[in-house]
Parts: C-alpha cells; structure tokens; sequence
C-alpha cells in the first residue's frame, strides 16, 4: 500500500535461488550491462551515449573505477531497426538498416580497446524475433563484425568472462 512517494510492504518473497559454488576471481574487473539503444531512432540519446564513451575512456574527472571496467555488455537492440512496427520510418534519423550498423560501429569504436564488448540481439535487430537468436546478420551488421574487441553471440548466451592463470572465469547467462 501506499502513495506516490512511499511503499509499505506486509510481506516480502524472495524466489528460491542458490549459488552452486561461490567464486572471487584474483584480478579485480567490472562488467557493465546495457540495452536498448535504438541507434538509428531519433529517440536515440546520442549526446548521453557520447558522454558515456567519455566515461569508459577515463575522460570524465574523479572516476577512478573506471579502469577496472573489462567488459561491456549490450543485451538487445542496438539499433531501431526498419519496419519493427507501423509507422517506424517517421522515428528514424537513419532509415537504411546498414547505416544503422555504420552508426553503431562508430559509435563502439570510440571505446577503449581494452573493453571486451560482448552484443547479443534484440527485436529490434537484424534477427528473427523468435528466440533461440543468431547472431548479427553479417550482410547488415558487417561494420560491428570487423571491430577487434567486440564480440557477436546468440541470444540467450552463456558467455565466460575473467578466466586467468588458473581461474576458471565466470559464467554469464
């Protein structure tokens, strides 16, 4: 119950979930999660995503975590797409799905190398709606296919990141 502003809760449930064995890894990284995109859309916030670039780049004062980001996941709908739903074409500021690619290429391109990208698709992409996904088709999505520190997988995926010297990694769903 409650307003606007407050929430109280009588009772809370937590679904039953356990880890089957609990990892540290010996070097310390970060993982970062995104979605959503939509470059292409004139709904996109370019400018928020440029200032986004500058912060993985170190670019933006007192941020010194920065450095231990490693990995960058994009979970879905990197770009608009073309003919998603009715009328889309009157939200586009890039109407040609290749361009689309071209924009985001050059967008991930900015991010230092360092940073593994690791981009699944989403309904929006150049992929059937139905899941299992493939990934990125290479005839639309070639300019993503050609950067070194990205990687293109399936969704779902299940995708190991961190493993070193003897650990073994972690697993991401």
């Amino acid at each position: 119950s409650g307003g606007r502003e407050i929430i109280f809760a009588n009772d809370l449930i937590s679904p039953d979930s356990f880890l089957l064995e609990r990892k540290k890894s010996p070097v310390e990284e970060t993982v970062l999660f995104i979605s959503d995109l939509h470059i292409g859309s004139k709904l996109f916030f370019e400018k928020k995503f440029l200032k986004f670039i500058d912060y993985l780049n170190g670019k933006i004062p007192k941020t010194p975590e920065v450095d231990k980001i490693k990995y960058l996941f994009v979970v879905g709908d990197v770009v608009a797409g073309i003919g998603v739903y009715p009328k889309q074409d009157m939200e586009l500021e890039i109407k040609d799905i290749e361009k689309q690619y071209s924009r985001a290429a050059e967008l991930f391109g900015k991010i230092r190398k360092d940073i593994q990208i690791i981009i699944l698709p989403g309904n929006h992409d150049c992929v059937r709606l139905m899941e299992p996904q493939p990934i990125l088709d290479e005839k639309y999505a070639w300019p993503l296919h050609n950067l070194k520190n990205v990687i293109l997988t399936t969704n779902p995926s299940l995708i190991n990141i961190g493993e070193n010297n003897g650990f073994p990694g972690f697993n991401v769903l």
